[in-house]
Protein backbone atom coordinates (compact mmCIF):
# COMPACT_ATOMS: atom_id res chain seq x y z
CA UNK A 1 0.00 0.00 0.00
CA UNK A 2 1.26 3.64 -0.96
CA UNK A 3 1.73 6.40 1.49
CA UNK A 4 -0.93 8.12 -0.34
CA UNK A 5 -3.64 5.24 -0.11
CA UNK A 6 -2.81 4.84 3.76
CA UNK A 7 -3.14 8.73 3.90
CA UNK A 8 -6.63 8.13 2.10
CA UNK A 9 -7.54 5.31 4.31
CA UNK A 10 -6.21 7.59 7.57
CA UNK A 11 -8.43 10.23 6.99
CA UNK A 12 -11.50 8.09 6.35
CA UNK A 13 -11.35 6.75 9.45
CA UNK A 14 -11.15 9.87 11.21
CA UNK A 15 -14.00 11.00 9.07
CA UNK A 16 -15.93 7.77 10.09
CA UNK A 17 -15.26 8.07 14.41
CA UNK A 18 -16.40 11.79 14.33
CA UNK A 19 -19.82 11.05 12.93
CA UNK A 20 -19.79 14.17 10.37
CA UNK A 21 -22.91 15.89 10.58
CA UNK A 22 -25.78 14.55 8.60
CA UNK A 23 -29.60 14.84 7.92
CA UNK A 24 -32.53 12.98 8.52
CA UNK A 25 -36.29 13.09 9.10
CA UNK A 26 -38.43 13.12 12.00
CA UNK A 27 -42.26 12.79 12.83
CA UNK A 28 -43.25 15.30 15.79
CA UNK A 29 -44.39 12.96 18.32
CA UNK A 30 -45.47 15.59 21.52
CA UNK A 31 -44.96 19.38 21.62
CA UNK A 32 -44.81 19.82 25.75
CA UNK A 33 -42.03 18.49 25.80
CA UNK A 34 -41.17 18.35 22.19
CA UNK A 35 -40.25 14.89 21.00
CA UNK A 36 -39.41 13.61 17.60
CA UNK A 37 -39.96 10.17 16.13
CA UNK A 38 -37.08 8.92 14.43
CA UNK A 39 -37.27 5.15 13.84
CA UNK A 40 -38.41 2.67 16.14
CA UNK A 41 -34.82 2.59 18.14
CA UNK A 42 -34.73 6.40 18.10
CA UNK A 43 -37.09 9.32 19.09
CA UNK A 44 -35.62 12.54 20.36
CA UNK A 45 -36.15 14.51 23.61
CA UNK A 46 -35.84 17.94 23.83
CA UNK A 47 -32.72 17.80 25.70
CA UNK A 48 -31.21 16.63 22.59
CA UNK A 49 -32.99 19.10 20.24
CA UNK A 50 -31.93 22.61 19.29
CA UNK A 51 -34.93 24.42 17.26
CA UNK A 52 -34.85 26.73 14.39
CA UNK A 53 -36.23 29.97 15.60
CA UNK A 54 -38.76 29.91 12.33
CA UNK A 55 -40.55 26.68 13.97
CA UNK A 56 -40.79 28.66 17.32
CA UNK A 57 -43.41 31.44 18.23
CA UNK A 58 -41.00 34.21 17.45
CA UNK A 59 -41.83 38.34 16.66
CA UNK A 60 -40.79 39.68 13.19
CA UNK A 61 -40.70 43.59 12.26
CA UNK A 62 -42.43 44.23 8.89
CA UNK A 63 -43.60 46.55 6.56
CA UNK A 64 -46.85 46.30 4.31
CA UNK A 65 -47.45 47.47 1.28
CA UNK A 66 -51.01 46.92 -0.26
CA UNK A 67 -52.62 47.95 -3.53
CA UNK A 68 -56.15 47.13 -4.70
CA UNK A 69 -57.02 45.52 -7.39
CA UNK A 70 -53.79 43.57 -7.62
CA UNK A 71 -53.51 40.05 -9.27
CA UNK A 72 -50.26 38.02 -8.17
CA UNK A 73 -49.34 35.63 -11.33
CA UNK A 74 -48.22 31.61 -10.66
CA UNK A 75 -44.68 32.92 -10.87
CA UNK A 76 -45.67 35.25 -7.79
CA UNK A 77 -46.79 32.82 -5.99
CA UNK A 78 -46.15 29.56 -7.07
CA UNK A 79 -49.05 27.38 -6.57
CA UNK A 80 -52.04 29.63 -9.22
CA UNK A 81 -52.77 33.29 -9.57
CA UNK A 82 -54.65 34.99 -6.59
CA UNK A 83 -56.16 38.29 -5.81
CA UNK A 84 -55.01 40.51 -3.38
CA UNK A 85 -58.01 41.20 -1.15
CA UNK A 86 -58.52 43.37 2.05
CA UNK A 87 -61.78 44.32 4.12
CA UNK A 88 -62.11 46.44 7.25
CA UNK A 89 -65.85 46.98 9.50
CA UNK A 90 -66.79 48.89 12.01
CA UNK A 91 -69.18 47.13 14.70
CA UNK A 92 -72.53 49.06 13.85
CA UNK A 93 -71.42 50.76 10.68
CA UNK A 94 -72.36 49.91 7.11
CA UNK A 95 -70.81 46.78 5.46
CA UNK A 96 -67.27 45.94 4.72
CA UNK A 97 -65.45 47.51 1.77
CA UNK A 98 -61.74 46.92 0.39
CA UNK A 99 -59.14 49.25 1.01
CA UNK A 100 -57.69 50.36 -2.27
CA UNK A 101 -54.01 50.75 -1.09
CA UNK A 102 -52.13 51.04 2.41
CA UNK A 103 -49.32 50.65 3.88
CA UNK A 104 -48.09 50.02 7.24
CA UNK A 105 -44.25 50.76 8.66
CA UNK A 106 -42.28 48.71 11.10
CA UNK A 107 -45.71 46.44 12.25
CA UNK A 108 -44.53 43.88 14.84
CA UNK A 109 -46.12 40.64 13.72
CA UNK A 110 -46.09 37.57 16.01
CA UNK A 111 -46.14 34.47 14.19
CA UNK A 112 -47.85 32.05 16.17
CA UNK A 113 -47.17 28.74 13.74
CA UNK A 114 -44.98 26.59 16.22
CA UNK A 115 -44.63 22.63 15.99
CA UNK A 116 -47.42 20.50 16.28
CA UNK A 117 -47.94 17.03 16.69
CA UNK A 118 -47.85 15.10 13.18
CA UNK A 119 -45.59 17.76 11.88
CA UNK A 120 -42.54 16.14 9.73
CA UNK A 121 -39.29 17.90 10.03
CA UNK A 122 -35.90 17.77 8.92
CA UNK A 123 -33.36 17.07 11.51
CA UNK A 124 -29.19 17.90 10.80
CA UNK A 125 -27.44 15.70 13.33
CA UNK A 126 -24.49 17.71 14.95
CA UNK A 127 -20.69 16.46 14.97
CA UNK A 128 -20.22 13.84 17.14
CA UNK A 129 -24.28 12.87 17.17
CA UNK A 130 -25.31 14.01 20.22
CA UNK A 131 -27.62 16.78 19.32
CA UNK A 132 -29.89 17.24 16.99
CA UNK A 133 -30.86 20.69 14.88
CA UNK A 134 -34.98 20.77 13.94
CA UNK A 135 -34.26 22.51 10.55
CA UNK A 136 -37.28 22.89 9.29
CA UNK A 137 -40.70 21.33 8.24
CA UNK A 138 -41.10 19.57 4.67
CA UNK A 139 -44.24 18.48 3.38
CA UNK A 140 -44.19 14.88 0.82
CA UNK A 141 -44.23 16.08 -2.42
CA UNK A 142 -48.09 15.49 -3.38
CA UNK A 143 -48.97 17.68 -0.34
CA UNK A 144 -46.77 20.65 -1.64
CA UNK A 145 -49.60 22.59 -2.23
CA UNK A 146 -52.50 21.43 -0.19
CA UNK A 147 -53.07 23.77 2.65
CA UNK A 148 -54.76 22.86 6.03
CA UNK A 149 -58.02 25.08 5.37
CA UNK A 150 -58.57 22.52 2.02
CA UNK A 151 -58.62 19.07 3.50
Amino acid sequence: MSLVDMMKEAALDVIGTTNPVTWTYGTVVKTKPLEIYVHAKLTLIEEFLDVAESLTRHDRIVSIDYEYPKKWGKKDIGDESKDATSSRADIGSAPSIDYENYNMKYVKLTFEDGLKINDKVILVRMQGGRKFLVADRYKEGKDIWSYPSEK
